[in-house]
């Protein structure tokens, strides 16, 4: 039997830590797990932004129709007439417009009220679509006018939209992409009663 004196002299070889193959895969896990979280968290943070711009422009929407009901009375009664003018024209802005003319569309430069809306350089007016109708406009003027918080659709100057449009989709889309879901579009909804709702497409 060995003494205490002769094991002490002798060494162990234990193995402590990673082999070269065991690190290599350690990190290619890692590196794996760490690019899908950072491409989830893309999507995430552009689906947050895009629905961000989605209820900045509904809320412009609903100051436009509230400044229409509670405009003041001028020597010619109450006649002012705000809105705002989308078109896939121009996709990266809409008009907000005071109507000078009362034909309840945008006309010109003239008709620009305030500050006009831009929106971010990352989204874009995807499309105007008429609810209950098989015509896509290329531009819409949405107004209202004193006393009643209903929506005019009009697609040019005295055009009203048909009676059995019920409203109207404004979709925003993340610049550069296709397909559908709350990363890509988000919807605007404005009724002829006024309503005005963002919704997933």
């Amino acid at each position: 039997m060995a003494t205490n004196t002769e094991q002490k002299g002798k060494k162990t070889h234990l193995t402590g830590g990673f082999g070269l193959i065991e690190l290599l895969v350690s990190v290619s896990v890692m590196v794996l797990v760490t690019s899908v979280i950072l491409a989830r968290h893309d999507s995430f943070n552009g689906a947050t932004l895009l629905r961000g711009q989605a209820y900045k422009v509904a809320l412009q929407i609903k100051e436009m129709q509230m400044l229409a009901i509670s405009s003041t009375e001028s020597g010619t009664g109450f006649r002012n007439v705000y809105g705002l003018h989308f078109t896939t024209v121009a996709p990266d802005s809409y008009g907000i417009f005071r109507d000078a003319d009362n034909d309840y569309f945008f006309d010109a430069a003239s008709e620009e009220f305030g500050k006009q809306g831009i929106l971010d350089k990352r989204f874009v007016v995807d499309a105007v679509r008429l609810i209950g109708s098989a015509v896509v406009p290329t531009e819409l003027s949405i107004t209202f006018e004193r006393p009643n918080f209903d929506a005019k659709l009009y697609t040019g100057s005295g055009v009203a939209v048909a009676s059995t449009v019920s409203g109207v989709e404004i979709d925003l889309r993340v610049k550069g992409t296709t397909g559908t879901g709350p990363g890509k579009v988000r919807t605007i909804e404005i009724t002829k009663a006024g309503q005005i709702t963002v919704k997933d497409i």
